[in-house]
């Protein structure tokens, strides 16, 4: 299946590693991936979606392509998992930790977080190994000492993920476009 907007969704994320807030959740860069939220994420909030949602409209936009016009555009990471799951296209981490094949470069990966009872973070896949994914997340740390995602950090950043740092609900959105 020819996916050309993941893949350059996944490719033009590797290239924004680096990019860092100016202030809490502010910055130019990260006001423009907010902006690309329907609705408009306001300045200041979390922005790993919007991270995300940006990366994914403009690789549409820079192919002349279009995304499916059922694809939240939203800035909450429940959205992308409920959209994985209405269109049959979510990939639970026990599912991809049984078969790494179903996970592919440019897919979503979604985490849960237990304390919040919901999925709450959310990056985009650039490579899959049997152990797990490596993935560009925004609105995140480098990697900490502890075994958990950061959804708090401050800026765009490449992580080393397995299977189990996904959340006992996490998993992946296949990207098919």
């Amino acid at each position: 299946m020819n996916r050309p907007i993941a893949l350059r969704a996944a490719k033009e994320a590797i290239n924004n590693v680096g990019v860092v807030e100016v202030g809490n959740n502010r910055g130019v860069a990260v006001e423009t991936y907010q902006a690309s939220c329907i609705p408009v994420i306001p300045p200041g909030s979390p922005w790993c979606a919007a991270f995300v949602v940006y990366r994914l409209r403009n690789a549409a936009h820079d192919l002349n392509l279009t995304i499916p016009a059922d694809w939240p555009r939203s800035g909450y990471c429940p959205d992308h998992g409920n959209w994985g799951r209405r269109t049959k296209n979510w990939i639970s981490q026990q599912d991809a930790s049984k078969d790494f094949s179903k996970v592919r470069i440019g897919d979503l990966a979604l985490f849960w977080f237990a304390p919040l009872n919901r999925l709450a973070h959310i990056g985009i896949v650039t490579g899959v190994f049997p152990w797990g994914v490596y993935t560009v997340e925004g609105n995140t740390s480098p990697e900490p000492d502890e075994d958990e995602p950061e959804r708090e950090g401050d800026g765009v950043f490449r992580k080393v993920r397995t299977w189990r740092e996904l959340g006992s609900n996490g998993g992946f959105v296949a990207i098919d476009w």
